[in-house]
This record gives C-alpha cells, sequence and structure tokens, in this order.
C-alpha cells in the first residue's frame, strides 16, 4: 500500500500528542495493512476480509476509515470511535504515517458511512497518542489514539463503542469489520465487510505462530505474548488481510470491544489472527481520554 505525504501540520493539543520512533522500515514485515510480496497465495475470488460478507448498513456505527491524500484519497487503517473526540486504533497505522516527526495534514477520519471513502462526515486531527511501550520491531503495545479538533457528532449512524475491560479465554465469539483486502494483492474493497471469529487461547496461540513461522520462513512474524494480545482462528482462507489493522475486535454476546487488529500471516493463510488484548491497557486508555478531552473543554 502507498501511504500518501501531506504538508506537516501544527497540533493544538500539545499535551495530547505522543510521537512514536518512526521505524516505517519494520513494518511491512508485521503489519496487516503493509503488503506482503514474500508469499504467493491463491484465493478464490469469492473471499472476503478474507471469507467476509458485507456488513448490514450502519451495523458498525463505530468504525472509522483513515484515509491520506490531498487530491485522491488512500484508504490507510480503520478506528473505533470510544469518545467524543477520541479514536483508537494501532500504534503502527500512526506509526506508518509519520513523516519529520508530524502526521501528514491531509489525514481524515471519515465515521458514519460503510463506504471509506465517502466524503460526508470527515475530521481533522489534532494530535495522538502512541503507548509509550510500542515496540514497532515486534509489533508489541500495539495501540494508539487519535483526537479530532472538533467533537464528534453523534447520530443513529455514528456513536461510540463500550469497551470491555474483561479478560478474554479461549472460545469466545468476536466480530471484526474493516475494508481491508479481500485476498493477498488484491483491492481494498470500497464497503464496509466483517466476519466472525473464534478466540483461541494463548498457549495454542503461541504454539500456532510458531509453526507458522517455521513453514513460512521467509515472513519471521514477531511470537505472541498472551498477558497483552488476542488471538482467533476460524479456518484456512477466513480471517484477517492487509488494511484491517486498527479496526475493532467486538465481543458478540456484549457488543463491546476486547480487542484491535494488530498482525497476522497475511491473509488468512490457515495460522491465528493477533489483536491488542484491551483488559492490558485499561488505565492507560481512561488515561488518555480522561486528560485530552479535559484540555480540550477548557
Amino acid at each position: 500500500m502507498t501511504v500518501k505525504t501531506g504538508i506537516i501540520f501544527i497540533t493544538l493539543a500539545l499535551g495530547c500528542l505522543t510521537t512514536p520512533t518512526p521505524n516505517s522500515e519494520d513494518l511491512s514485515q508485521f503489519s496487516n495493512h503493509e503488503e506482503q510480496e514474500a508469499t504467493t497465495v491463491k484465493v478464490s475470488p469469492n473471499n472476503r476480509l478474507v471469507g467476509a460478507s458485507s456488513a448490514r448498513s450502519g451495523a458498525h456505527p463505530w468504525v472509522v476509515a483513515m484515509t491520506t491524500g490531498s487530491t485522491v484519497r488512500s484508504f490507510t487503517c480503520a478506528g473505533s470511535i470510544i469518545s467524543q473526540r477520541t479514536v483508537l486504533t494501532a500504534a503502527h497505522c500512526i506509526d506508518s504515517l509519520y513523516r519529520d516527526g508530524a502526521l501528514p495534514s491531509s489525514l481524515r477520519l471519515s465515521v458514519g458511512s460503510d463506504r471509506w471513502n465517502s466524503t460526508a462526515d470527515q475530521y481533522l486531527v489534532s494530535g495522538n497518542a502512541t503507548h509509550p511501550n510500542y515496540v514497532s520491531q515486534i509489533t508489541k503495545n500495539d495501540i494508539a489514539m487519535l483526537f479530532t479538533y472538533t467533537d464528534i457528532v453523534f447520530s443513529r449512524r455514528v456513536r461510540p463503542i463500550a469497551i470491555g475491560y474483561e479478560f478474554i479465554g479461549a472460545g469466545v465469539k468476536t466480530r471484526v469489520a474493516g475494508w481491508g483486502r479481500t485476498g493477498a494483492g488484491a483491492p481494498n474493497p470500497s464497503r464496509l465487510l466483517q466476519i466472525d471469529l473464534t478466540t483461541i487461547d494463548g498457549e495454542r496461540c503461541e504454539r500456532d505462530v510458531a509453526e507458522a513461522n517455521e513453514k513460512w520462513p521467509n515472513m519471521r512474524l514477531p511470537h505472541t505474548e498472551s498477558h497483552i494480545e488476542l488471538c482467533t482462528f476460524h479456518s484456512r482462507g477466513r480471517g484477517t488481510c492487509n488494511g484491517d489493522s486498527g479496526g475493532p475486535l467486538v465481543r458478540v454476546s456484549s457488543g463491546k470491544q476486547v480487542g484491535i487488529v494488530s498482525w497476522g500471516f497475511p491473509c488468512a493463510l490457515g495460522a491465528p489472527d493477533v489483536f491488542v488484548r484491551l483488559s492490558a491497557f485499561q488505565s492507560w486508555i481512561e488515561k488518555n481520554i480522561d486528560e485530552c478531552e479535559y484540555e480540550y473543554d477548557e
């Protein structure tokens, strides 16, 4: 994926801006939104997200599309609305956009539409907060926030999602919605897709990821850490792909967000998909929402 750069902007919310250490050369190995060219995978033309189906219109009013570009818009990542001025996403999504120490002025957050290229409701970004322990080389603590200049206007099609901080074990039904590629090398769909996935336990995830690294040594993705990461698996040909990064993993029974799409073996090769485990970051999430919204209100 080509990330467009733009004019550097000056943030008005310096207290809410935490600059990650840019290390874009490492991201192509680990990030779902970066294209993996090392392995050629044959994917059925009927596959979605991969293996997903079109989401019902308005079914995911908290999902955000991150786009850049002054003349031609490019989709970069997804996110989720968690308060009136806060969008939760993956740290590697923000890291990949940084140029000369700032985000591009063309960055927009699109809400309220099932199409990522909609211009109906777009918001400018005033700042960001990336977890201080984010490690780009191995994609750990892959969590970040973007803050909007103005309040996001809530409606039937635009509203925040509640976060579930309970520890998620194996066998939990979850759902992911996003605009990720429908297969290795395929374009990003214009319409929002969704797929249901089931969580697996940490030991199985660590074992399966290690086996996948042996099977596909040219990828060499990082090991998993079950205390900060959550894994799902459906089957070969069904899972996340490039472009789903930053999107929310939602527990079906409660409708609460429990994870963030982080990394995996693109696309749906038969290995687990790995998510940020939100229960491990409750204090950081709550602290940054409170501090930044207080500053904006003043």
